[in-house]
C-alpha cells in the first residue's frame, strides 16, 4: 500500500442542510432537465441498502460501513425502516422514524434523486442516487448525522429492491462474499459456501487477510428476520474466531451481509443461493480492495472451458499507476467439485495473478486474490459473443468511487453517481452528481466519444472527467468501470450487475 497523506476537508455533495430536518431543497442532478419521466412512483416498495464509505470528521481517515432497510410509498415518503452503522469500535442500531407528510426522498424527471432517512436516536444519513437502472439503484453519501453531531463523510453503496415474501431464514446451499477492514487500517477478503439447515450454517472460507489464502471451515446460525427482513447471525471458523452479523433480505436467494463487530472489525457482504458449479464461457469482472488508499483496483475480460483460460485482456489502477489494454496468456483452472475454483491468470507481462474463485451460478462467480492486495470481486458471465459501439445504446446509471493523486502526493477523495447516454455510434454523456473533497455538486454533462473491441472492452475520452473511461460489458447495459488515468484510483459499475 502506497503511503499518501490525506488532506483534511469537508466532504459534502451538495450545500445542504443537516441529516434529519428535512428541510433540503433537493433538484435533479442534470437539474430535472433531462426527459425521462421518472417521478417519486419510480421509488416504492421495500428496500436493501448498504454503503462503504470514510468518515473525515477528526481530519484522519476512518472508515465506516452502513446497511439497512426501508419502505416508500410511491409519494415521496419512508413510512418505515431500520438502519445499522459501524464506524471502529462502535455499532449503532436505529429504527427510522417515519416521515409521512414530510418529503423523505424527490426523484427529478431525469431519474436522479436525493433520499433522507431520519433516525429515532437523532442520526440520519441523506444520499444522492440515480433510479434509471431500478430495481437496483446505485448511491452516493451525501451527508451523515450520528447522536453526536453531524460527520464529515463520503462513500458510496447500492439500493436493492426487496421481495417481502422472502422475509424468512435462509435455507439451502449460498456463495458468499465480504470484505471487512478494521480499525488498524488492515482487511479481510473472504468467500466461500455454506449450506444453511434449519438456521444452522454448515461450509467452507477462503479468507485473505495475511496477503495468502487460508482455506477454513464454518459453523454458526441465521436467525429468524423482522417484518422488515432484517435478522442476525454469526459465523465461526476452525480458528475459533466468531464474527456476529446482521443480515437483509433482498429475496429468498440473495442477502447483504453487515459485519458489526465492536472489536473494531466491519464489514460488508453478500450470500446469492448457488444453483450450478459450472464455469464456460466468457466472463468479465471488477476487484478492489475497499480498504486501502493507494490499492489496486482491476477490471477485465476471459474466457473459461473445459478446465483452461484461453487468454483474456485486463486494465488496473494499483496506487494511481494504470496498466492498460494488458492480456491474459492461455492457462489452467482446478476445480475441487463444489464450485471452488482456483484461476491462475498470467498476464503478457507483470506478476501472475491467482484468484479463488466460487461458482454461484453459470453466470456469477465471487473471488478473493491470493496475494498481497487483497482484492475480492465478481465476475459475471457475458451476454452475446461479440460487441460493437451500437451495443451500447440507451440511459443507464451508473456509480464509482476511489481517489486522486494530487501534485503535492496528498489525495483528494472522489465519488460519482448519475446516469451514462449511450447513442450507439461512438458519443456519451455523462450527468453525474460528484463529490469532491467539500466542493459537491452536479456535474452538468459530461461529453465524450467511445470505441468497443469485440471482447465487450469499451474505451471512452469524456470532458473533465477521463480521457480512459474503461467498460467491459457484461451486456449492452450492464459493465464494471475503471478510470485509467495516472493519479486517478477510482472504479464502480454502470446498470444492472448481479
Amino acid at each position: 500500500m502506497s503511503k499518501l497523506t490525506l488532506i483534511p476537508a469537508l466532504i459534502a455533495l451538495l450545500a445542504l442542510t443537516a441529516c434529519g430536518t428535512g428541510n433540503g431543497t433537493i433538484g435533479g442532478f442534470g437539474g430535472g432537465g433531462t426527459s425521462g419521466g421518472f417521478t417519486n412512483a419510480n421509488l416504492k416498495g421495500n428496500y436493501a441498502y448498504q454503503i462503504v464509505g470514510t468518515d473525515l470528521t477528526t481530519g484522519t481517515v476512518v472508515p465506516f460501513r452502513e446497511s439497512g432497510v426501508f419502505v416508500a410509498d410511491g409519494n415521496g415518503n419512508v413510512t418505515a425502516g431500520e438502519d445499522d452503522l459501524a464506524e471502529g469500535t462502535t455499532v449503532l442500531s436505529s429504527q427510522v422514524v417515519p416521515t409521512m407528510g414530510g418529503t423523505a426522498y424527490s426523484v427529478s424527471n431525469d431519474g436522479t434523486a436525493v433520499l433522507t432517512l431520519n433516525f429515532a436516536d437523532g442520526g440520519g444519513v441523506q444520499v444522492a442516487l440515480s433510479v434509471v437502472s431500478s430495481p437496483s439503484v446505485y448511491l452516493v453519501v451525501n451527508e451523515l448525522l450520528v447522536p453526536s453531531g453531524l460527520r464529515t463523510v463520503n462513500g458510496t453503496g447500492v439500493i436493492v429492491a426487496q421481495t417481502t415474501a422472502g422475509f424468512t431464514v435462509p435455507s439451502g446451499p449460498f456463495v458468499f462474499r465480504m470484505q471487512n477492514v478494521n480499525t488498524l487500517g488492515t482487511g479481510t477478503a473472504a468467500v466461500g459456501a455454506i449450506t444453511v439447515t434449519g438456521g444452522n450454517i454448515a461450509g467452507n472460507e477462503d479468507q485473505n487477510s495475511t496477503g495468502s489464502d487460508s482455506q477454513l471451515t464454518l459453523t454458526g446460525a441465521f436467525n429468524a428476520p423482522d417484518t422488515l427482513g432484517r435478522g442476525t447471525g454469526s459465523f465461526t471458523d476452525s480458528n475459533n474466531v466468531t464474527s456476529p452479523f446482521f443480515y437483509y433480505v433482498v429475496d429468498s436467494g440473495h442477502f447483504h451481509l453487515f459485519a458489526d463487530s465492536t472489536g473494531g472489525n466491519i464489514g460488508t457482504g453478500r450470500v446469492v443461493a448457488q444453483t450450478g458449479t459450472a464455469l464456460s464461457g466468457s466472463y468479465v469482472f471488477g476487484s478492489d480492495d475497499n480498504y486501502e488508499l493507494g490499492g489496486v483496483n482491476r477490471v477485465g475480460q476471459f474466457s473459461a472451458a473445459n478446465g483452461n483460460i484461453s487468454g483474456g485482456t485486463f486494465d488496473a489502477v494499483v496506487g494511481g499507476t494504470p496498466t492498460l489494454g494488458g492480456t491474459f496468456g492461455a492457462s489452467a483452472y482446478s476445480s475441487t467439485g463444489s464450485g471452488r475454483f482456483v484461476v491462475n491468470l498470467t498476464p503478457a507481462s507483470g506478476t501472475a495473478l491467482q484468484e479463488i474463485c466460487w461458482v454461484v451460478n453459470p453466470s456469477l462467480i465471487f473471488f478473493i486474490s491470493n496475494d498481497a492486495n487483497q482484492e475480492a470481486g465478481t465476475a459475471t458471465l457475458q451476454q452475446g459473443n461479440s460487441f460493437s459501439k451500437s451495443s451500447v445504446n440507451g440511459t443507464f446509471g451508473f456509480s464509482m468511487d476511489g481517489f486522486v493523486i494530487n501534485s503535492n502526493n496528498t489525495i483528494s477523495l472522489l465519488d460519482y453517481t448519475g446516469n451514462a447516454h449511450w447513442d450507439g455510434a461512438g458519443n456519451t454523456q455523462l450527468t453525474a452528481f460528484q463529490n469532491v473533497d467539500g466542493s459537491g455538486a452536479p456535474s452538468g454533462t459530461l461529453n465524450g466519444t467511445y470505441t468497443v473491441m469485440s471482447n465487450g472492452r469499451v474505451a471512452g475520452n469524456v470532458s473533465n472527467l477521463s480521457s480512459n473511461l474503461i467498460l467491459y460489458l457484461a451486456s449492452g447495459s450492464d459493465g464494471y468501470m475503471l478510470l485509467g488515468d495516472t493519479g486517478v484510483q477510482i472504479n464502480g459499475y454502470m446498470g444492472q450487475l448481479p
